[in-house]
């Protein structure tokens, strides 16, 4: 929100903390139960995969376990809400003393604080809330489960537990997630999708979780080949990596990708607030950036294969194969008549009346944005190059942008920018595909090209102290691209694919 703004920004922040219960009745339950059962149509059963994703979690955690149902739950779920169980969650858990407020952007801390004073002092606190301990849950052997969804492109999941965010294996098992399926320099990228061109997409992630925590590896196969294949592939690289460690050049572009990823979520206001909240919430410690970053520098080649050794076993995982096919979902839950008239008595407060909750504090006087001052040049071969400063983090971004968009279309090939330009990362004179994407992964560096309406673009960034290397990479790219006819091939079969899924 606009800096002048802040003081209505913390009083529809107090509103909803500490009087959200107050317009809680029949009446509204039910309108919500309706439009949160949609949501769930929209976000799970309507999306690709959503409900593949949604078996994938019932298989992992036993009944009664927290991570077993998705967080918009079932539609029994949904319907089955009871007026006193919304009260009787609010007044437990939607408390001061179980919140942490993070204000991050320009504001003058004085004043801020007085406003967070007036507009949540008042609150009252609740019981304390007692942490959530559930017991680990352990596979004694692989589940297999076959799913059909409304999908065009088959996929396989395999999943395992493992452990919770920031505790011993946790780290491991990220910078394992990263050697295994973190971009394009990945081990099963390289042999799935660019050298077999088995698959349209491969993800391995290290969901790191309060509760205990999910590694999993997704891989979408292109059109008409085999998910049995695929799952050979993906075990034999967990098998590799389980008996041997990472290299040191793996281990360094994970460490880059994790540095740079972490650092970038920083750039935007909003983000870093979430960031120094989730530090708080998971690790107690609101500046835990340097701990957090530290802890993979620490961790040696021999920790990573021992870890997905102990972690990552065959017998204790779950493997999920999607395929096109009609949808298997449970039996509707009937809508009751909705309530058009609150009954006497349903509605109650967990906090006094304040005189301020009656009118909206106005804003003070909007400040004019103060934008950084670019320093405009022109090459002699008419480039014009603009340079911005903007310290404070160490990160570094450059884009280029040529008037090749899709204005610039034959009239016969409507599509012929956007490929040209999604062509440029895909081999130089002097670099392959699998070299430029292995060489901007050691810098923690993304580049990317891409075309739209006007103009097409390559963007590229990464840690300020490897931008020299990565700006040469960029323009190795732009300058100098390859066109090479099995490139060309690879990737119009790739965007097929695409377009059928």
């Amino acid at each position: 929100m606009p800096s002048n703004q802040l003081e209505l920004g913390l009083w529809l922040k107090s509103d909803m903390l500490g009087y959200m219960i107050d317009e809680v009745d029949s009446v509204s339950l039910a309108n919500q139960q309706d439009v949160v059962r949609n949501e769930r149509r929209q976000s799970v059963e309507n999306r690709p995969y959503g409900i593949v994703e949604e078996a994938l979690y019932q298989a992992l955690f036993p009944e009664g376990h927290p991570y077993r149902a998705t967080v918009i739950g079932s539609h029994a779920d949904i319907q089955s809400i009871k007026l006193e169980d919304v009260k009787a969650f609010a007044r437990s858990y939607y408390r001061p003393n179980n919140a942490t407020l993070v204000l991050a952007g320009d504001f003058d801390p004085a004043q801020a604080k007085r406003l967070v004073q007036k507009y949540f002092g008042p609150l009252k606190a609740g019981d304390p809330v007692p942490p959530v301990h559930v017991t680990q849950p352990r596979l004694t052997e692989e589940k297999r489960i076959e799913v059909t969804d409304r999908i065009e492109l088959s996929r396989l999941d395999v999943a395992w537990h493992t452990p919770a965010v920031f505790q011993p294996g946790d780290a491991e098992l990220d910078i394992a997630s990263h050697v295994l399926g973190g971009g394009k320099s990945s081990r099963l990228y390289k042999t799935l999708v660019y050298d077999k061109q088995l698959a349209q997409s491969v993800q391995v992630q290290q969901y790191s979780l309060s509760l205990g925590s999910v590694f999993s590896i997704e891989v979408v196969a292109r059109p008409g080949k085999s998910l049995d294949e695929i799952q050979k592939i993906v075990d034999d690289a967990v098998a590799e990596l389980a008996t041997n460690p990472p290299t040191p050049e793996e281990m360094a572009r994970a460490r880059a990708a994790i540095e740079t990823g972490t650092l970038s979520r920083l750039e935007k206001v909003q983000a870093l607030a979430d960031q120094i909240n989730y530090y708080n919430q998971q690790a107690g410690d609101p500046n835990y950036i340097g701990k957090d970053l530290a802890r993979y520098q620490a961790i040696t080649p021999a920790q990573v294969r021992d870890v997905v050794a102990q972690q990552l076993k065959k017998n204790a995982r779950v493997v999920v194969l999607a395929t096109p096919g009609e949808q298997k979902l449970a039996a509707e839950v009937p809508t009751p008549p909705a309530p058009t008239k609150a009954a006497q008595g349903e509605r109650e407060s967990m906090n006094p009346d304040v005189a301020w909750r009656k009118t909206p504090p106005h804003g003070g006087k909007a400040k004019a944005p103060v934008l950084p001052e670019g320093r405009r040049l022109t090459l002699a071969n008419g480039l014009t190059l603009i340079h911005i400063p903007n310290p404070g983090l160490p990160l570094v971004s450059a884009t280029l942008v040529v008037r090749a968009g899709q204005t610039a279309n034959p009239a016969d090939r409507p599509g012929l920018s956007s490929f040209t330009a999604g062509m440029l990362q895909q081999g130089t004179q002097t670099r392959t595909a699998q070299q430029i994407a292995d060489e901007a992964a050691a810098l923690g560096a993304a580049i990317s090209s891409g075309a739209g309406r006007d103009e097409a673009r390559i963007e590229a960034s990464s840690l300020k102290r490897n931008f020299p290397q990565t700006l040469a990479l960029m323009a190795d790219v732009a300058l100098h691209p390859a066109f090479d006819a099995a490139e060309i091939a690879r990737m119009q079969n790739q965007r097929l694919a695409a377009l059928q899924q």
